[in-house]
């Protein structure tokens, strides 16, 4: 039976775990279309990829019934991918242009008044779906500007940086606080107080 994803909600991570987990390979993601697919040729309903699936965006169904309930719930689900793609603390990179290239990060503190400096390497990027939207940081904290910066393997200790992804939170050419780790939609409130 064919298992099913809601695109309006998938983040598309050519990491996704319904790839890793799938034992029969019906799993793939298309590098032209930058989609997670699925080929339901292969699939065995064995729900892998369902169990994996952080968000729930992975459906998999025993009947041809139950893919259809499961695709008229997608169908009529309001969200939009264009809700879904913003920039967001811990997420993948949305906009290049928040940008910025790890030799020039001291530089971007030095000349910052106030300014939120997320650092970050491929391994710490999460699920867009629970991560905190930028716009949503800047409504609720006096940071109004964010760049990006992944830093690789870089160490960061004379940054303060313990954990990836964090925040560098600068004032007057200088770091003033640094908050260390993930914190996802759910945790946001800690985050904004951190903030303060």
């Amino acid at each position: 039976m064919p298992a099913i994803i809601n695109h309006k909600i998938c983040d598309q991570a050519n990491a996704c775990g319904g790839i890793s987990v799938c034992p029969v390979g019906a799993f793939t993601y298309n590098e032209k279309t930058k989609r997670i697919e699925i080929d339901n040729n292969k699939c065995i309903s064995c729900g892998a990829c369902e169990k994996t699936c952080p968000i729930g965006a992975i459906g998999v169904a025993k009947t041809w019934e139950e893919f259809e309930e499961l695709k008229k719930e997608i169908d009529n689900d309001p969200r939009s991918a264009d809700d879904l793609f913003v920039d967001r603390f811990g997420g993948d990179v949305i906009n290049e242009k928040t940008m910025i290239n790890f030799k020039n990060l001291e530089k971007e503190i030095s000349k910052s008044k106030v300014l939120m400096i997320e650092v970050f390497n491929d391994d710490s990027i999460m699920c867009l779906l629970k991560s905190i939207p930028y716009a949503e940081i800047m409504a609720n904290t006096k940071y109004k500007k964010y760049v990006r910066c992944n830093v690789g393997d870089a160490d960061l200790k004379k940054f303060g940086v313990k954990e990836l992804p964090s925040l560098l939170l600068c004032e007057d050419g200088k770091i003033a606080k640094v908050v260390n780790g993930y914190y996802e939609e759910k945790d946001k409130e800690k985050l904004f107080k951190l903030m303060k």
